[in-house]
């Protein structure tokens, strides 16, 4: 299965409105695709966002906590609050980028 910076249904429920605004007479299941390529594009820019505010330093600490499988959230937590990580702010910023991407907005 593959890994998702955010819950993975959370991405589908944006992408699914995306869908819907963009598509609106095509038959959902005709999407399916297309829906599953932008979770995970939407996911990756998420990420970007997130990661590519850290220092060298601090993408050094969140990979030995990668690699060392930490799975307690509140570790994560910690770490990006420690860092000035505003999590909800990154992702609500690549999630406005992605859909003015997605819909032809500012780069079309």
């Amino acid at each position: 299965m593959e890994q998702y910076f955010t819950e993975h249904d959370t991405l589908a429920k944006a992408i699914d409105a995306l869908i819907s605004q963009k598509y609106q007479n095509q038959p959902p299941a005709n999407l399916s695709e297309i829906r599953e390529e932008n979770i995970r594009k939407l996911d990756n820019k998420i990420s970007l966002k997130i990661f590519g505010s850290l220092s060298d330093e601090q993408l050094q600490k969140i990979s030995s906590l990668l690699d060392d499988q930490e799975n307690d959230p509140t570790v994560f937590q910690k770490f990006f609050k420690d860092a000035g990580v505003n999590l909800e702010q990154k992702t609500s910023e690549a999630i406005r980028e992605f859909s003015n991407e997605f819909l032809g907005g500012e780069n079309a």
